[in-house]
C-alpha cells in the first residue's frame, strides 16, 4: 500500500490534468509494483490525523511534485509539523517547476529560498533518485545542489493500454480540441488562434475545453481586502468568458471539464489538439493522437524541449532582459494587471501554427510518426526502472 499525495482538490479549481496524473501514477504502481491499495490525501491538507495510517504504507508518493517558493513546506505541502514523524520515504514522481516565461534566462536566474532548498534536500536525501518530468527540472534542481535526478517523464505521458501502439496520422481533421491559456496575458493571442483554427478547419467539429473551473474565483466579501491571488483569479475568470464568447462565434462547442475526468473521454475520438493546457496535450499524445502545445510558462517550455518539437513558445523574449525590472508577481504568471514587457505575447503565433499544421496535413503528420517510440522508450528505460527502485 502507498500513500498518494494528490494535486487534485475536491473543491476549488478541480484541474482535470491533476486528476489525470493521479490516475496514471496509480496505474503504473499497480502494473510495476503489484500494489493496488492506496491512501489518497490532498497535498495541501494537514496530515497529522493520518500519520499512523501513512506510516503503515510503503512510501509517500508525491506525483506532480511542484517546486514552488510559496514556501514549498509548509505551503505546497502541509505534511506535519515535525517531518521526522513520517517514517516512510517521501518520493516525488514527475517533479516540475514553473515561472513565467520559463526560458533560459529564468533557468539561469532562478534561486529558491533557504527553506525550500532545505526541504528539497531533505526529500532528495531519503531516496536514490528524484523523478523529474522534463529535463529543465533536473537542471533547476542541480543548480540548487541536488544531483540525484532522472528524467522519467510525467506519469500522464503513459496510457499503459497504448504502449507499443503507433501514432495516429490523420489525412484530414474531422474533430479537434482547443484549450485556452491560464494567463490573461495571452487572451488576444488565443482568440487569434481560435479564429485561425475555425478558418483552417471549417467543416470539423470543434471544441474549446476548460480543464479548470471558474468557480474558484469568488467575489470579495464585505470588508475583505483584495490580494494578488484573488485579483488574478478574477481576471482569469473574466478572460475565460471572453474566450468562450469568441469560440462560440467561431463554431466551437464549449466543454467545462473541471472536477470530472470523464468529460475529456471524447478526446480519444478526436484528430488533433491545439492549445495551452499541458495535460490536454498529453491526454492526446498518450493516446497517440497529434497535439500542438503552446507554452505560456516553464511547464510548457520544458515539455516542448524534452519532446523535441510539437509546440511553440507563446512569448518572445527581449534581447536584453537585464534592462527591465523583474515582476513583483510571485504567482508564476504574468497578468495584464501588472504587465510584463520582457517577454510579450507573440502576435504572429497564429500564423506560425497555421503553417505548421498545413505542412503536417500535407504529409499526414509525418513528423509525429516516431513519437510513439519516444514515449515507449522513456517508459521502458526511465519510468519503469525508477518505479522498480522504490520500496
Amino acid at each position: 500500500m502507498y500513500t498518494i499525495l494528490t494535486s487534485f482538490p475536491d473543491i476549488g479549481c478541480g484541474n482535470t490534468g491533476d486528476k489525470l496524473i493521479e490516475i496514471a501514477v496509480k496505474k503504473i504502481l499497480v502494473r510495476e509494483k503489484g500494489v493496488s491499495d492506496f491512501l489518497t490525501l490532498f497535498r495541501e491538507d494537514d496530515l497529522s490525523d493520518y500519520i499512523d495510517q501513512i506510516n503503515k504504507t510503503k512510501a509517500v508518493i508525491m506525483p506532480a511534485f511542484p517546486i514552488r517558493d510559496v514556501p514549498m513546506y509548509p505551503g505546497v505541502y502541509a505534511l506535519v509539523d515535525d517531518l521526522s514523524r513520517i517514517k516512510v520515504p517521501l518520493i516525488p514522481v514527475g517533479a516540475n517547476w514553473n515561472v513565467y516565461p520559463g526560458d533560459l534566462y529564468d533557468r539561469q536566474n532562478v534561486n529558491y529560498s533557504k527553506e525550500t532548498v532545505e526541504f528539497l534536500k531533505y526529500v532528495s536525501n531519503q531516496i536514490e533518485l528524484i523523478s523529474c518530468r522534463e529535463y529543465h527540472v533536473c537542471r533547476v534542481l542541480k543548480k540548487h545542489g541536488i544531483d540525484n535526478t532522472i528524467m522519467t517523464g510525467d506519469p500522464a505521458w503513459y496510457d499503459l493500454d497504448y504502449i507499443g501502439k503507433k501514432m495516429k496520422r490523420p489525412s484530414r481533421i474531422n474533430k479537434l480540441v482547443f484549450t485556452p491559456p491560464l494567463s490573461a496575458f495571452y487572451e488576444e493571442q488565443a482568440k487569434d488562434i481560435i479564429r485561425m483554427l475555425s478558418k483552417l478547419f471549417p467543416k470539423a467539429e470543434k471544441y474549446c475545453t476548460f480543464h479548470l473551473a471558474d468557480a474558484f474565483t469568488r467575489p470579495l466579501a464585505e470588508g475583505e481586502k483584495s490580494d494578488n491571488s484573488v485579483a488574478m483569479n478574477m481576471e482569469v475568470a473574466e478572460k475565460n468568458e471572453r474566450i468562450r464568447q469568441v469560440a462560440r462565434e467561431e463554431g466551437f462547442e464549449i466543454v467545462l471539464a473541471s472536477h470530472d475526468i470523464h468529460k475529456i473521454d471524447f478526446y480519444e475520438e478526436c484528430d488533433l489538439h491545439v492549445g495551452y493546457e499541458c495535460h490536454a496535450h498529453w491526454a492526446f499524445l498518450r493516446k497517440r493522437i497529434p497535439s500542438v502545445l503552446i507554452a505560456e510558462d516553464a511547464r510548457g517550455v520544458g515539455f516542448i524541449y524534452t519532446q523535441g518539437f510539437m509546440g511553440f513558445e507563446a512569448f518572445v523574449r527581449c534581447q536584453k532582459p537585464q534592462q527591465y525590472a523583474r515582476p513583483t508577481n510571485t504567482s508564476g504568471y504574468c497578468d495584464s494587471i501588472r504587465g510584463y514587457s520582457i517577454a510579450p505575447a507573440d502576435i504572429l503565433l497564429a500564423d506560425r501554427i497555421r503553417e505548421f499544421l498545413e505542412d503536417e496535413l500535407e504529409s499526414n503528420f509525418r513528423r509525429y510518426a516516431w513519437f510513439s517510440e519516444f514515449i515507449d522508450e522513456v517508459y521502458e528505460t526511465r519510468m519503469k526502472p525508477f518505479i522498480a527502485s522504490i520500496p
